[in-house]
């Protein structure tokens, strides 16, 4: 039913929640995953750094999609989460993309007072994905 599972990964709990639920899900349909991590063009760190974060958070991914036997293909790329999310999916050929509610920089719905992240929001790049994707997208609490 689905070939290929993209899982988009920023390093927070959601993503790796996400993530978890794209292994289970690849186990039982036989399916492989494209783990995504993006690089954002404009960052304030250096790049080396950035990109080692990226192949750590990817790694985690892999580490565990091997340990359910499930095949993992890393992609880190350098591009603005936001306009090319779409893109990058589409150039993985998911047939379905697990992707996480809230994003480790999405502030913008963080309560200040609970410092809670609000259930009834998701953010930009998750939210863009869902109007645009041309295959179905499974949104993670």
């Amino acid at each position: 039913m689905f070939d290929v599972i993209a899982v988009p990964v920023d390093g927070s709990e959601y993503g790796y929640k996400a993530a978890d639920v794209a292994i289970e899900i690849a186990q039982r349909f036989s399916s492989k995953i494209a783990a995504v991590h993006v690089l954002e063009e404009f960052s304030l760190n250096s790049y080396d750094s950035e990109e080692d974060w990226g192949d750590e958070i990817l790694s985690r991914v892999t580490e565990k999609a091997s340990k359910a036997d499930v095949e993992v293909v890393e992609h880190l790329l350098t591009a603005d989460p936001l306009r090319d999310m779409k893109f990058i999916v589409d150039q993985t050929r998911a047939d379905l993309v697990v992707i996480h509610a809230h994003g480790a920089n999405n502030n913008r719905f963080v309560s200040f007072e609970e410092n809670e992240v609000s259930d009834t929001q998701i953010g930009s790049v998750s939210e863009r994905l869902l109007r645009t994707s041309d295959v179905p997208v499974l949104l993670v609490k």
